[in-house]
């Protein structure tokens, strides 16, 4: 049956290669200018842009030789498709175990390669790529139908393009398994991808769809990695690598709202290092710098998991306390009073006084238990220091 006069293949698989290889573009672009680096953006770029360069050398056939527009050209669009499985995985922090896909893709290549020069038959060649492709595109719905289970009931913003590539990434696979399974029970007369027949037609358009569908996902995915990054840098204190005043204030209201719905207790430590100016001007703000990030390490090193530490400025710092009580709390003061004493080699000691304070049912706000933990320290310093006060 012949399809609409609208319908012309070549100028379909050219918009559809033009728009997947400004993508690709686009993407190594933004892989090469984000620190850190994002990982897997640049298998995805790399991928892009050979199915891109699959697309141009499908406009060739006919008027190139078959070993470039059917050996490299399958060749191409089989490594696309492993670069974005790849490259999915490694963005996700999985490390795909390759050894059998090598094997894999070297079988189809020697399918595609035989079924072209040796014995022209297309629905080998179709059996031999779409098989392929149709299992790297499975890999690669698995591996983000993993991380959304991994995440599931989370709604925050970055599963967006998590979740709007999985559906196309499933989208594309059914294409695959069926354009595969359609070569397995049904002959393949015709000139391929190029010919103008309502399957051909169904197959293509939803192909080239989906696979521009699937490169917006993927820019939504790294744009939602960036948007992460600079919200961590904004979280975190760069001189110590511990959390910002920021963090600690979101978390601290966090831990707040919990306690006066449910009743459960935490605590707020407010934290100074003793005599810090004199380390920066016997020994320099280098050598003070250091003291700095060998006290965090060893707070570090001494609290939870659950534990919310961070610096406020300078030499102070403030500790949160989830499900602690008061005299919980005490114990682990005393803990950090020993901690802080412990020197490293080439450093001078250091001693940290410490206030100490807990939420109460009659408190109006976080500022209540941070105000009440610096009279505390007030209270620590006045009594001589390397010591810790309850208020």
């Amino acid at each position: 049956m012949a399809v609409t006069p609208l319908y012309d293949p070549k100028t379909l698989i050219m918009l559809a290669c033009l728009l997947v290889g400004v993508m690709g573009i686009v993407l190594l672009l933004m892989g090469r200018a984000t620190r850190p680096r994002i990982p897997g953006v640049h298998h995805w770029a790399a991928g892009s842009l050979l199915t891109a360069l699959a697309g141009v050398l499908i406009l060739l056939r006919g008027s190139a030789p078959d070993w470039l527009t059917f050996t490299v050209q399958n060749t191409a669009a089989m490594l696309a498709y492993t670069l974005y499985w790849v490259g999915s995985a490694k963005h996700f922090g999985h490390r795909p175990k390759l050894k059998v896909w090598v094997l894999l893709f070297v079988v189809a290549w020697c399918g595609q390669t035989y079924f072209t020069h040796v014995e022209d038959s297309l629905r080998g060649r179709y059996l031999s790529l779409t098989g392929y492709v149709f299992a790297a595109s499975l890999m690669h719905a698995i591996v983000f139908a993993r991380e959304l289970y991994r995440h599931r009931g989370d709604h925050q913003q970055r599963l967006l393009g998590a979740g709007f590539t999985f559906f196309w990434v499933v989208f594309s696979t059914l294409v695959f398994g069926a354009r595969w399974a359609h070569a397995i029970f049904q002959p393949q007369d015709g000139q391929g991808m190029l010919d103008v027949s309502w399957l051909q037609a169904l197959y293509l358009g939803t192909f080239s769809f989906g696979l521009v569908i699937v490169n917006i996902g993927f820019l939504l995915l790294v744009s939602e990695r960036i948007r992460s990054n600079f919200e961590e840098l904004a979280m975190t204190d760069t001189l110590t690598g511990v959390r910002s005043r920021r963090a600690v204030v979101d978390a601290a209201s966090d831990l707040f709202k919990r306690s006066r719905r449910s009743g459960e207790p935490f605590s707020v430590l407010s934290l100074d290092l003793d005599h810090f100016k004199a380390i920066n001007d016997q020994h320099g703000h280098q050598v003070g710098d250091r003291v700095l990030q060998a006290f965090c390490r060893r707070m570090e090193d001494t609290l939870r998991q659950s534990d919310v530490f961070g610096r406020q400025g300078g030499e102070e710092f403030i500790l949160l306390l989830p499900a602690t009580s008061m005299a919980q709390a005490s114990e682990l003061a005393d803990r950090l009073l020993l901690a802080a004493v412990t020197s490293e080699p080439g450093l001078p000691g250091v001693t940290v006084s410490i206030g100490l304070t807990d939420w109460r049912r009659d408190d109006t706000s976080i500022d209540d238990l941070f105000n009440r933990a610096d009279r505390a320290l007030y209270a620590a310093k006045d009594a001589g220091r390397n010591n810790a006060k309850y208020c």
